[in-house]
């Protein structure tokens, strides 16, 4: 690949993942709660709204799932990303406790590190852009699990049966 196409690529990666972190900040991390002193964000200000807010934070999660997809994140991490995302949806969707996890888990600050580290491997390693050291681990089953368990609940809540 010629200098120019490289460098284009390395600005194009760096630019997404900046975007990542600012969407990470605003969904995570934003405002300081007073008196216990912990980070919320936009995400888990959204999850006090009963359903609609849920649903709001999983689709601005999603984003991050959808940069990882543009820039050609392995399936692995993907799946890893998409697992964080799962589970703070479906946890976070339970009343009053999934408030409390919400501050905790931080789903958005997860997959932004995990894009970080594989993007510093792939300007770091030649040919390492679709090859994942990370393997799939317990939180992406828990995750599609739960995540299709709160899928065919949402389902029969509207459906009915």
């Amino acid at each position: 690949m010629s200098e120019s196409r490289v460098d284009d690529l390395t600005a194009k990666r760096q630019a997404s993942l900046a975007r990542m972190e600012k969407l990470a900040y605003w969904l995570d991390d934003a405002f300081r709660i007073p008196i216990i002193g912990k980070r919320i964000g936009i995400d888990g200000i959204l999850g006090l709204l009963p359903v609609a807010g849920d649903f709001a934070g999983l689709a601005l999660s999603s984003l991050t799932v959808g940069e990882a997809l543009r820039l050609g994140a392995p399936k692995t991490l993907l799946v890893r990303m998409a697992g964080n995302v799962g589970i703070d949806f479906v946890l976070g969707s339970i009343p009053l406790l999934g408030d409390i996890f919400d501050i905790y888990y931080k789903a958005n600050r997860r997959n932004q590190h995990l894009m970080q580290r594989w993007l510093s491997d792939v300007t770091t390693t030649p040919g390492a852009a679709g090859k994942s050291k990370n393997k799939p681990t317990v939180s992406i089953v828990v995750g599609a699990a739960a995540a299709a368990v709160a899928g065919l609940g949402i389902w029969r809540a509207i459906v009915g049966g």
